[in-house]
């Protein structure tokens, strides 16, 4: 059995300030271990409860965050930018997903760091007419690959929306969120204990849970925070623009439907002055 364990860094705990998540900081390289620390909590306990292969990958900003040296040796990294599948490269041949150091979407209220992959470009993002943040774009691309989501780690505003939009996926609240940049974490030790108690649950009830599995056709819409990055996305002959901010795509499936969005976002990232 195969578990892939996606690891981003906001909703790492302790972590609160940008600082702690912008590479170039000492913040940033303390909270470094901590992303690791949490990543090894989720693989010890997905060993635990019964994988026999386990592969992290690193899913925050550069995407080359996680310490190699510290990682459990007997996971496996995936590391760098230019992924395919972006969070949750190594979908294919997985059995199980989790989901460590995650945050809510853009626009929730008390939440640390709320955005949804890029808050400098975009706000909200939709999926078939649904509002989506990162953590359901990435359930819904493990779908298509039959892996479901059975465990996600981080706020609590994200277990909130996690228990209305992937119920069936266990929750690990490791801090309790005040504003965007203020929360109160649980004990450092505790954390990693109920990660690794968490994933040898989640992993060993993984047959019981459905992956979120959509067909056919998806359009993808986002909500840019300027209006010039909505007509840079649009340069792309496929984009829609729906309204001044807005422009959506439509993928064969879901996997399609996602490459074209993220490259919306490098579109309008490019257009930058």
């Amino acid at each position: 059995m195969r578990v892939l364990i996606s690891v981003d860094m906001e909703g790492i705990s302790g972590v609160t300030g940008r600082d702690d998540v912008n590479p170039g900081t000492a913040a940033y390289e303390r909270f470094r271990h901590r992303m690791t620390a949490e990543a090894n909590a989720a693989v010890r306990g997905a060993f635990a409860g019964g994988a026999d292969s386990v592969v992290v990958n690193d899913s925050h900003d550069g995407m080359r965050n996680v310490l190699y040296e510290e990682l459990d040796p007997r996971a496996e990294l995936i590391s760098g930018f230019n992924k395919p599948l972006s969070m949750v490269q190594g979908a294919e041949g997985a059995h199980a997903a989790i989901f460590v150091g995650y945050h809510a979407w853009a626009g929730t209220a008390q939440a640390i760091h709320d955005h949804t992959i890029s808050g400098r470009h975009c706000y909200h993002w939709s999926l078939g007419g649904t509002r989506v943040g990162e953590s359901q774009l990435n359930a819904a691309i493990l779908g298509h690959f039959g892996v479901p989501v059975v465990l996600v780690c981080g706020d609590d505003k994200l277990a909130g929306q996690i228990a209305q939009t992937l119920p069936q996926a266990r929750r690990v609240i490791v801090k309790h969120a005040l504003d965007v940049t203020t929360a109160r974490s649980l004990p450092r030790d505790e954390v990693l204990a109920l990660i690794e108690q968490e994933a040898k649950a989640a992993v060993a009830g993984a047959s019981a849970v459905k992956p979120v599995q959509i067909s056919g056709p998806q359009t993808i819409r986002i909500q840019f925070v300027k209006a010039g990055y909505a007509e840079s996305a649009c340069r792309w002959p496929t984009v829609v623009r729906v309204d001044d901010l807005t422009a959506e795509v439509t993928g064969a499936d879901i996997v399609e439907a996602w490459r074209m969005a993220d490259a919306m976002v490098a579109l309008a990232a490019a257009g930058e002055h």
